[in-house]
């Protein structure tokens, strides 16, 4: 932490800047991938609009001293020349870093659901298997042929009654200590 005056201006004019030139930078990178995703689609009308733009954004981090004139003259002529070569036939295929990144990212996640579920379920048929061995299958019994259907009970057959419950007496009342004291 900056103890005088002119060295807390400073840290904050500089984080100031910083987000500044992170914009530029931005808006400049954001133009470039939209560029480069026309070409890499073939499309030659969004690539022709895109172009003017691109030069600009990165004629505007230029003269903001975002990135070097150089540089920005070296971006410049490489965007022209993936347009030229588009509109000559040429194929070519554009892809920034961090599309790649993203898309070997997103190969490997799938990589690894996979061989999860391989893992799965291999774990499934080993339980299986154990649960099978544990316990042996079921007998199979033979259904019994009926002869006849049973013949429906009739009012002339003496009913069961359900024996009859006995009441329960209650149970006597045994003297408690100290309750002789409060009869009295």
């Amino acid at each position: 932490m900056p103890n005088i005056k002119s060295a807390e201006k400073r840290v904050s004019v500089s984080a100031t800047k910083k987000l500044h030139n992170q914009m530029i930078r931005s808006q400049m990178q954001t133009a470039i991938r939209k560029f480069n995703a026309a070409i890499a689609e073939g499309n030659v009308e969004e690539a022709k609009r895109l172009l003017p733009i691109a030069s600009s954004k990165i004629d505007n981090a230029a003269t903001k001293h975002v990135i070097h004139k150089n540089a920005a003259n070296r971006k410049k002529a490489q965007i022209s020349k993936a347009f030229s070569q588009l509109e000559r036939g040429i194929v070519v295929v554009k892809v920034d870093a961090k599309t790649l990144k993203q898309a070997e990212q997103k190969a490997a996640a799938q990589r690894k659901a996979e061989e999860a579920e391989a893992i799965k379920a291999q774990r499934n048929e080993a339980k299986k298997a154990k649960e099978a061995a544990k316990n042996p299958a079921p007998k199979k019994t033979t259904k019994k042929t009926a002869a006849a259907p049973k013949a429906p009970k009739t009012d002339d057959a003496p009913k069961k009654r359900a024996p009859a419950k006995k009441p329960v007496a209650p149970a006597p009342e045994t003297p408690v200590e100290g309750a002789e004291d409060e009869i009295k």
